[in-house]
């Protein structure tokens, strides 16, 4: 008789589901597609000031109305998200954004009737955000949502340089009627996209919990040590990258002396090298430092405040190579921290409630990015740039230094 031992079977290695490089591509071409057509309203702009015969302030309400009803329905569509899927939810608000803009191709001929379209198409792509990054959590693994959330989130500039480069060139040869039809075809096409392709993901839990009311919400992902000091820092960051947005070619035109022309060229470096920044930030955080995200956000956040810092007092004569090497690493920095930022909110979140949580951050953030070039610019006027860049770099370097210092280990104290 012979004795045979068996011996275990080897475990198989685990798996990554091949269909969430399809999810991914599905969530980048959607985003893209969103950018396009939000972004679009700010490069229209000067098109409607010139069709309506009325002032830039009167045209740029526009971009405010955009703004102010996205904030207003952010949470609301977050919600709904977690009741109803992101495929639902985002499929029929793009399909809203492609209705407005027909509609103001169609029936716009004067700017009140814009501002409705445009306040409706508002109120549809708050949808698109937290759609999006509920798809990356429930799709993908910890350790590839960094770089997953990077390419979702580098569309935002890709979109946006899309539609700088097609829409004027419609606007100009055919008529800002002709650029509406177009975004209305570019968003129409994402929600088809989207319906059509994306399928939910698996987390179960996601699936069956119920989205938390906003109180209740606060108070358990407060009690998340890192979220109220990421959720500051993302608020300050905020300012800070959209305010930089409105301001810095003003500033390198006059404070730098390059006049206009050349500090737009040179600016449009920066929001290039924010496509590539946005998606190796997240990948080097994963890959280097796991686990630690938060403080990636903290370090990063430092770095583009240093940049500011240094263009800031930059004088008056600095050598083009020098001054376009600072652009650079504040669009790689200064721009490449939001996937940071948004995945670390993200996964702070109950299970049911992810799309909730993240409208509720990115809510407070669209508030202080529509507050915070005003704010810029009134302590230009009274107090000079000095003032100014001191306010917008002060509350970062404040917020992103609890983070980005290692935390003590205590443990290794003890004897």
């Amino acid at each position: 008789m012979s004795s045979q031992i068996s011996s275990p079977l080897p475990t198989p290695a685990p798996t990554v589901d091949s269909r969430i490089w399809a999810a991914l591509a599905v969530a980048v071409a959607t985003q893209t597609t969103g950018s396009f057509v939000s972004q679009g309203i700010y490069i229209l702009v000067p098109f409607w000031r010139e069709a309506f015969g009325v002032s830039l302030a009167s045209a740029s309400l526009a971009v405010t109305v955009m703004n102010g009803v996205q904030i207003a329905t952010m949470f609301m569509l977050g919600r709904a998200i977690d009741i109803h899927g992101e495929r639902r939810i985002v499929g029929i608000a793009m399909l809203g954004m492609a209705i407005a803009m027909a509609c103001a191709a169609t029936f716009a001929n004067r700017l009140p009737a814009l501002l409705v379209c445009i306040a409706f198409l508002g109120g549809t792509y708050a949808a698109v955000q937290p759609g999006g990054t509920r798809a990356i959590m429930r799709w993908f693994p910890p350790a590839k949502r960094g770089i997953a959330t990077g390419f979702r989130q580098a569309a935002v500039p890709l979109g946006t340089m899309i539609a700088a480069a097609l829409l004027p060139f419609m606007a100009v040869r055919y008529g800002w009627h002709a650029a509406a039809w177009l975004c209305a075809g570019v968003s129409l096409t994402g929600g088809a996209l989207f319906w059509g392709l994306y399928r939910e993901g698996g987390d179960v839990a996601a699936k069956t919990e119920r989205p938390l009311p906003l109180v209740e919400l606060v108070c358990i992902v407060g009690q998340d040590r890192s979220f109220w000091p990421v959720l500051r820092l993302g608020i300050a960051m905020s300012a800070f990258q959209f305010t930089l947005t409105a301001h810095v070619i003003g500033f390198m035109a006059d404070g730098l002396g390059l006049g206009l022309f050349v500090a737009s060229s040179m600016f449009a470096g920066t929001q290039l090298a924010g496509i590539p920044g946005r998606i190796l930030l997240p990948w080097l955080s994963d890959r280097f430092r796991p686990g630690l995200r938060g403080q990636s956000f903290g370090l990063v956040s430092v770095i583009a405040a240093c940049a500011a810092a240094f263009l800031a007092l930059l004088p008056i004569g600095t050598p083009l190579p020098v001054i376009l090497l600072v652009l650079v690493i504040l669009g790689i920095f200064g721009i490449g921290w939001f996937p940071l930022y948004l995945l670390q909110i993200a996964e702070s979140a109950p299970k049911g409630s992810i799309a909730s949580t993240i409208a509720f951050a990115s809510t407070i953030c669209l508030a202080v990015m529509a507050l915070g070039p005003y704010l810029f610019g009134l302590l230009v006027d009274h107090f000079g740039y000095g003032a100014a860049w001191s306010a917008l770099i002060a509350p970062v370097v404040v917020t992103a230094l609890p983070l980005a210092t290692p935390p003590r280990l205590a443990t290794q104290r003890k004897m």
